[in-house]
C-alpha cells in the first residue's frame, strides 16, 4: 500500500482549514487536518514544498516510520508550522490504515474503552446572568461540564476579582453538581495564576485551563504549590517533548494538546500513555479552528484511551453551516447524553467533497492583537 499521490487543500467553509490528502496505489484516500490558525498558508507551503514530496512511494502502513522520518530528518525539529504539517500527514496515514484493514481507527488504537466521550460546552458570556442561561441550555442537552469564562475587554481579561466573583455567582446559581471550567489563555504570571487558583478553590473547578504561558514550565511549580485547583495545559504546545516534563513531574492534571499541532494521533497517544502512569487525564483541544477531520481523529483517540478525561466540544455544522456541504461523517454529538461518538466506519469515518471544498477559497485573516491601555503588547 504505497502512497502514489498527495495534495493539500485549503478551504474556508466558515473559517480556514488545511487538509492533507494521501492516495495509495490500491485506490484508498486518507484525510488529515494540518490547520494552524492564522498561519494556514505557511503550513500549506511546508506541505507542498517539503513534506508531501517525501511521502510519494512510501509504504502507507508504516506510520511510526513516517512520523520519525518527517520529525527527525528536518534536523531543526518541531515548531508549529512543521508539526502541524506532520500532524495532518499522521492523521491521513491512520485514516488509510483503518480503511485498508476495514476497521475504525479506534480499533487500531486498542479498541474502545468507553461507549462515548463526554464533552464540555463553552458557556462564557459578558455577565453572570448570561453565563447561567447558557449553562442551563447546555444542561438541558445533557452536558454537565461547562466552561464559564466571563467575557471582558482584552485589557480586563485578567481581572481576577471579576473572574472569581463571576465563578462564585455561577456556582451559587447552578448548585454543586455541574463541573465548571475556566480558561486563562496563558495570560497570567505564575504568582498571579497561583493566587487565582487558590481563590477559586471554593468554586470547586473541574480544572483551570492554560493558567500561564508554556515557555517556562518551572512556573507551574508556583501554581501547583499555591493551590489544589486542578490544572490543564497543552493547546499551546507544538512538540510532544514540551509537554512531557509537566506530565512526568505531575504539575498538571489534564493534557490539552491539539492533535493538529502536536504531531497527530501518534504523538498525542504517546503523551496520554505517559500520563496514565502519572494519574494525568486527557482533555484534548477541540476548538472551531480544528477541522471536522481533526475533531474526528481526536474523538477516535478519546474512545480508546483508558485515562480519557473530557473533550472540548465544537459543533462545526451549527457554527459554520457550509461545513455540512464539505464534510460528511466524523464525530457526532449525542443529544441528551452530553457526549460525542464516531461511527464504526473504516478509518476516521469522514469524507471530504473536494469540489465543494475548493469553492470556499482561503480568506486571509489575522489573530487578535490586543494591547494594554498604555499601548504595550499583550498576549491574546
Amino acid at each position: 500500500m504505497n502512497v502514489v499521490d498527495t495534495d493539500v487543500l485549503v478551504t474556508c467553509p466558515g473559517r480556514n482549514y488545511v487538509l492533507v490528502k494521501l492516495e495509495t496505489d490500491d485506490g484508498l484516500v486518507g484525510w488529515g487536518d494540518a490547520t494552524l490558525n492564522g498561519r494556514e498558508r505557511a503550513v500549506e507551503a511546508a506541505l507542498d514544498e517539503h513534506v508531501l514530496p517525501e511521502l510519494v512511494g512510501r509504504d502507507a502502513r508504516r506510520i511510526e516510520d513516517a512520523w520519525q522520518s518527517l520529525f527527525r530528518h528536518t534536523y531543526w525539529r518541531g515548531g508549529p508550522v512543521l508539526n502541524s504539517a506532520l500532524s495532518g500527514v499522521d492523521m491521513a496515514l491512520w485514516d488509510l490504515k483503518g480503511k485498508s484493514a476495514g476497521v475504525p481507527v479506534f480499533d487500531l488504537l486498542g479498541g474502545r474503552t468507553r461507549e462515548y466521550a463526554n464533552v464540555y460546552q463553552h458557556c462564557g458570556a459578558g455577565s453572570v446572568e448570561e453565563i447561567v442561561e447558557n449553562c442551563e441550555t447546555a444542561l438541558g442537552r445533557g452536558i454537565d461540564h461547562l466552561r464559564i469564562n466571563l467575557h471582558a475587554a482584552d485589557d480586563e481579561y485578567l481581572d481576577q476579582r471579576a473572574m472569581v466573583d463571576a465563578a462564585e455567582g455561577v456556582r451559587e446559581a447552578l448548585g454543586p453538581d455541574p463541573e465548571l471550567l475556566i480558561d486563562v489563555h496563558g495570560r497570567a504570571r505564575p504568582i498571579d495564576a497561583a493566587d487565582l487558583a487558590r481563590r477559586l478553590e471554593p468554586v470547586d473547578l473541574f480544572f483551570l485551563e492554560d493558567p500561564i504561558r508554556p515557555e517556562n514550565p518551572e512556573g507551574f511549580e508556583t501554581v501547583r504549590e499555591g493551590s489544589t485547583t486542578p490544572l490543564a495545559m497543552g493547546e499551546l504546545f507544538a512538540n510532544p517533548w514540551e509537554m512531557l516534563p509537566l506530565v512526568e513531574r505531575e504539575l498538571v492534571d489534564f493534557v490539552r494538546v491539539d492533535l493538529a499541532h502536536v504531531g497527530g494521533i501518534t504523538a498525542a497517544k504517546k503523551l496520554a500513555t505517559v500520563g496514565e502512569f502519572h494519574d494525568v487525564r486527557t482533555a484534548f483541544h477541540g476548538p472551531p479552528d480544528l477541522s471536522p477531520v481533526g475533531f474526528a481523529a481526536t474523538v477516535h483517540l478519546d474512545l480508546a484511551l483508558p485515562n480519557f478525561g473530557i473533550q472540548e466540544l465544537t459543533e462545526h455544522d451549527a457554527i459554520f453551516p457550509d461545513c455540512a456541504d464539505v464534510f460528511d461523517g466524523g464525530a457526532r454529538f449525542l443529544e441528551g447524553t452530553g457526549a460525542v461518538d464516531v461511527a464504526d466506519d473504516p478509518g476516521l469515518g469522514i469524507d471530504v467533497d473536494e469540489d465543494v471544498a475548493r469553492e470556499f477559497e482561503y480568506e486571509r485573516s489575522h489573530l487578535p492583537a490586543p494591547r494594554n491601555e498604555d499601548g504595550s503588547v499583550q498576549d491574546w
